[in-house]
């Protein structure tokens, strides 16, 4: 079943979201020349760590850290742009400025994508960084632009909002729950709208 054929007038079940969000989004271990990693001023930390260990370990060249300042988990209005704030933490965890490209204006998935792919050569194959529940999205707006391109999914663990534990905290604000539940309602709505690639969710 493809992810326009679900409804969203309904409270999904946890099975559900599970499939919708966490199944099919294994990292087939593949190498490439960019990681892109997607923005969020409540988890850059997370996803910081997890591109600079992709990098220390070969998995990628070049480090994209895509985000602006007006994003929905910017809470604090913050100034610094997440691009900039992570390109820090990077080079303070011992990435060379060199590998380092940042994009610092977009404010949501769909401009990360457009931005950065404006800014790099044409490749064959990406990295994408962000937090599991994350993926997907990122993915599917990639597929739906540039169908042939091969995806590499790396995961930024954080313990609350991964496949394994975000069934487990109660739904309120930036909990693992109500993150997976809006990110379920997400992929159907934008399937729905054509805006994303439309995903096969399994379904027995």
């Amino acid at each position: 079943m493809r992810l326009s054929q679900l409804s969203n007038d309904k409270i999904l079940s946890d099975e559900e979201i599970q499939r919708i969000v966490y199944e099919n989004i294994s990292d087939n271990g593949h190498n490439t020349k960019y990681g892109l990693v997607f923005g969020n001023s409540l988890l850059l930390k997370e996803r910081v760590t997890a591109a600079v260990e992709a990098y220390k370990k070969g998995r990628i060249k070049k480090i994209i850290f895509s985000g602006g300042n007006n994003g929905i988990s910017n809470q604090n209005q913050d100034i610094v742009p997440e691009a900039i704030k992570m390109k820090n933490l990077a080079i303070q965890m011992g990435i060379k400025e060199k590998d380092i490209l940042v994009e610092d204006k977009s404010n949501n998935s769909f401009e990360n994508v457009d931005n950065v792919f404006s800014m790099i050569e044409r490749i064959d194959s990406i990295a994408i960084i962000t937090s599991e529940f994350h993926l997907k999205r990122c993915m599917a707006i990639i597929k739906k632009k540039f169908p042939n391109m091969e995806i590499i999914l790396i995961p930024a663990k954080d313990g609350f909002s991964d496949k394994e534990n975000w069934f487990l905290s109660d739904n309120s604000w930036n909990s693992g729950r109500s993150l997976a539940t809006y990110e379920a309602s997400l992929l159907i709505k934008y399937a729905k709208e054509n805006k994303i690639y439309d995903i096969d969710v399994p379904y027995e």
